[in-house]
């Protein structure tokens, strides 16, 4: 944290809220958004680098979305949205050089 910054505000339920002023409240909302940017880069990195693995595969999923789905609790839709956005190069070519072996045999 750096010195100018205020520490990740109370949960949104917790009483406090409406007693904090406008600058601290202000400052929560950059510091937490801040946080969430970070956060969502290292995810971003983590589904990129288990599709570029194929840890799926190695773990006994049938494929990143199955993995995801089971790993985050989250929907097929999800997973398949953050692997689209973590690794757009990575799903295009393995479909390029699915295709290509598919022509070829």
């Amino acid at each position: 944290m750096t010195k100018n910054s205020t520490p990740l505000a109370p949960a949104a339920r917790t009483p406090g809220w409406p007693e904090l002023a406008d600058v601290d409240l202000l400052r929560a909302l950059v510091e937490t958004e801040r946080h969430r940017k970070r956060l969502d880069a290292a995810m971003r990195a983590a589904v990129a680098e288990a599709e570029r693995r194929g840890l799926a595969a190695d773990t006994g999923y049938r494929d990143t979305v199955e993995l995801l789905t089971d790993l985050l609790r989250i929907s097929a839709h999800e997973a398949r949205r953050r692997i689209d956005y973590a690794a757009p190069q990575a799903r295009s070519r393995s479909r390029k050089a699915w295709r290509a072996l598919a022509a070829a045999s």
